[in-house]
């Protein structure tokens, strides 16, 4: 039993009016239903914003990844590499390769397969490292070609004086100091290919690429056969 809210006469449980002063009594089934909508448009709101909350992350890490991607692809090793891709590229398509290369060298015949399999070597320049070629360096790396170290001396100061890329800093009868003017990066990467011999049988090869951007752009230098 209820009673009213304005007499206090008892009603019953699902009187809406008072049956002595005619009052009308509180709606507990429409408050509970505008509670349970309440609490639905609620959950909507949420759900809602949770929506947009996992848009907004995952449009962030898609920028993210594909920033990355970019910046990866455009490292001076990436490049590198692309360059010796692309020339291996040209030769299966039957195309130049001139312009990836900056030294003569014979080309593959043809080029069946490859893969990059490690970089060996990554030197950067900044056009002022220097190097002293002295008597201890004539003995431990160039002795066994030159029989005397004035001799050295005299050959090496001729052939740095013919190379603009480097600038002799000292001469003397005890050494030779040059300075090294590139400005670039170098890498040797090494790859396993397949190519065709002269008489067109499938062969394979393991390979490392020289190359550099001496030249403001990515060349390669020099291709050298391991065995």
């Amino acid at each position: 039993m209820n009673a009213c809210i304005n007499c206090n006469n008892s009603l019953e449980d699902e009187s809406l009016f008072c049956n002595k002063c005619g009052a009308k009594q509180k709606d507990d089934r429409q408050f509970n239903d505008n509670h349970v909508d309440s609490i639905d448009n609620s959950v909507i709101k949420n759900k809602r914003k949770l929506s947009k909350k996992i848009l907004f992350i995952t449009a962030a890490i898609c920028v993210l990844f594909i920033v990355s991607v970019v910046i990866y692809l455009n490292t001076p090793e990436q490049k590198a590499r692309a360059t010796v891709d692309n020339y291996l590229n040209a030769i299966q398509h039957g195309e130049s390769v001139s312009k990836f290369k900056n030294e003569y060298f014979t080309d593959y015949v043809n080029v069946l397969d490859f893969k990059y399999i490690n970089t060996r070597e990554h030197l950067s320049y900044d056009g002022k490292q220097t190097l002293t070629l002295d008597e201890d360096w004539y003995n431990k790396y160039e002795k066994q070609k030159f029989s005397s170290f004035m001799g050295f001396l005299i050959v090496k100061e001729a052939e740095y004086r013919e190379n603009t890329d480097y600038t002799i800093l000292e001469s003397n009868s005890e050494k030779l100091v040059v300075r090294d003017n590139k400005v670039g990066h170098s890498f040797s990467f090494l790859y396993d290919m397949q190519v065709t011999n002269t008489s067109g049988t499938p062969t394979y090869k393991r390979v490392v690429f020289d190359v550099d951007n001496f030249s403001g752009k990515y060349k390669i230098s020099d291709i050298i056969e391991k065995y």
